[in-house]
């Protein structure tokens, strides 16, 4: 399957509910907004209820202001037995001169159910899919080594709250 297969984009205009103290888009709103397209682009290739299983490494490299908008585009970057990496990259646009500019970039892990098949391989077609896609392996690799973190790190999380 191509990554353009899987592509899923969605553009929104940041208006004021959308806007953080410093008049630009709240983070938590972009990032749901990156959940939902990545989903799609996770469904494209999975044509099966997905879950999303993390967000490993969202960058915010620039404020998305009030009356521009943002775009954002995902595809799948790697696949493996039951979970695939999604790769979305934010462009934020000002209407008013057409300036683009990268806003953020985003990889997020999807997890399929039992059962469920996903192909053996994404092919890359573009510049940008063949560099991302290349980095998949070593991606992956990092993300196990995290979650065995976090395994462990919620061993010793302690569930009672101190109420005041």
């Amino acid at each position: 399957m191509k990554c353009s297969q899987t592509r899923a984009i969605q553009t929104h205009m940041i208006t004021y509910p959308h806007l953080n103290f410093h008049k630009t888009l709240f983070g938590g709103q972009l990032m749901a907004w990156l959940d939902e397209t990545a989903g799609i682009s996770a469904v494209r290739v999975s044509r099966a209820a997905i879950v999303t299983a993390s967000v490993d490494h969202l960058d915010f490299l620039a404020p998305l202001k009030a009356d521009h908008s943002v775009c954002i585009d995902a595809y799948v970057s790697g696949v493996g037995t039951r979970s695939m990496e999604i790769f979305a990259k934010v462009i934020g646009e000002d209407l008013f001169t057409g300036e683009r500019y990268l806003a953020g970039t985003c990889f997020m892990t999807f997890v399929v159910p039992k059962g469920a098949s996903l192909p053996k391989t994404i092919e890359p077609e573009t510049k940008e899919e063949r560099f991302i896609c290349e980095g998949y392996e070593a991606r992956k690799q990092f993300r196990q080594a995290k979650r065995q973190e976090s395994i462990n790190l919620a061993r010793n999380v302690d569930l009672d709250i101190p109420w005041n």
